[in-house]
């Protein structure tokens, strides 16, 4: 298994690579719709996506999508390192995948026998927070328009698809809006081409270009 375009291995040489990757457990299956984490049970682990498609949904009977994972990417974050005896999100297989389950002991022997993967997971935990600011800011400064492109591009898949809520109005309260605004808004973007609607799936066009 290659496991060279994982985050934590950035800057590390092959011999490096290959010699923590020997320490690795095996993957985990998971069929489609199977439940990965949910609020109460969970590992205390960080999980990166070796194949196959992973959503992140709120822990509310709403289940607004919060993030899409597809291979290299991770989730499990929130569960080490101080988290608590919940989980931030329920964790679902969109698809058939397999999982690497790191835990935090496992981290920490990592950490000190290879300090460039303490770097890099440092690096990562950075951009993440630079990431939600940049969202907070969007969502309490800028239109409506913006902060749900903003959503929308943080959420959509490899090709830039992403399900549209089925609760609009559990949606437009957790983006700060009101129901009348958000419609409003969804109409400006799709008709100046930022997004298209397919069914019951949205996609990002292109928010650089068109919006």
């Amino acid at each position: 298994m290659d496991y060279s375009n994982l985050f934590i291995f950035n800057n590390l040489d092959s011999d490096s690579i290959n010699a923590i990757s020997k320490t690795f457990p095996k993957g985990q299956s998971f069929k489609k719709g199977e439940i990965i984490y949910s609020k109460d049970t969970f590992k205390n682990a960080i999980g990166f996506v070796l194949s196959g498609n992973v959503v992140a949904l709120a822990n509310n009977h709403n289940e607004i999508l919060l993030k899409n994972f597809t291979a290299n990417m991770c989730f499990g974050v929130a569960a080490i390192f101080g988290g608590g005896d919940c989980y931030v999100s329920t964790i679902t297989a969109k698809t058939d995948c397999k999982i690497l389950f790191i835990t935090e002991d496992e981290l920490k022997s990592i950490f000190n026998e290879y300090p460039q993967v303490a770097i890099n997971y440092i690096t990562f935990l950075s951009n993440k927070v630079r990431f939600l600011n940049e969202k907070l800011r969007v969502i309490s400064c800028m239109s409506a328009e913006d902060t749900l492109m903003t959503y929308f591009s943080s959420v959509a898949d490899g090709d830039g698809y992403t399900n549209i809520p089925k609760n609009m109005t559990a949606f437009a309260k957790m983006l700060g809006l009101s129901r009348a605004t958000l419609y409003r808004a969804l109409d400006v973007l799709e008709k100046n081409g930022s997004i298209l609607r397919e069914n019951n799936k949205l996609k990002v066009i292109d928010n650089e270009k068109n919006y």
